[in-house]
């Protein structure tokens, strides 16, 4: 059962966090904790290491939960425990990963969020916003959470609302 106080455990073990192991595993507890809640999400596998990437945290969606029914059976989710804004190689890199398994959704959490910003809508943005524009053109669609937005989350309503938010915004050029 989802309970905001160990919601605010987790947060608190994140910003308690010293090196960059505890702040890696802490972020990724804390990502895994916000969506095993999720009716019909199990967490399948974290830290996956393969030859060549690791994916921080595999979903498995058996389509249960309103907001995720559109999304596929396995979403990914990439954690970025960062000091600052991540910026358009780590999205690239990680719709690749979407890309060559043929995955179209994806959740990217990045504590201070990414570089760039839909705008103008002009298609000249820099920055990781721009590499989730371009991906959206071949039909992938990142969602991006940051520390803040976690930060205001008191109840998984929170967590469902912000999802179909930033779903709905990509659309429209918005990433935040």
């Amino acid at each position: 059962m989802f309970d905001a106080t160990q919601l605010a455990a987790r947060i608190a073990s994140v910003d308690a966090a010293t090196t960059n192991h505890q702040k890696g595993q802490s972020f990724e507890q804390l990502a895994m904790y916000l969506f095993e809640h999720l009716d019909g999400v199990e967490i399948s596998e974290h830290n996956a290491m393969m030859d060549s990437e690791e994916i921080d945290i595999v979903l498995w969606n058996a389509q249960t939960e309103a907001i995720l029914r559109p999304w596929e059976a396995v979403i990914l989710v990439e954690c970025k425990n960062w000091n600052s804004r991540v910026g358009a190689q780590a999205l690239d890199a990680f719709i690749s990963k979407l890309r060559r398994r043929f995955l179209r959704t994806g959740i990217f959490i990045a504590a201070e969020g990414v570089t760039g910003d839909f705008v103008d809508g002009t298609g000249t943005e820099v920055g990781a916003a721009g590499i989730i524009r371009s991906a959206l053109q071949e039909g992938i669609r990142v969602v991006v959470i940051t520390m803040d937005d976690i930060r205001g989350f008191g109840s998984l309503d929170d967590i469902r609302n912000l999802i179909k938010q930033r779903y709905c915004k990509l659309y429209v050029h918005k990433i935040f």
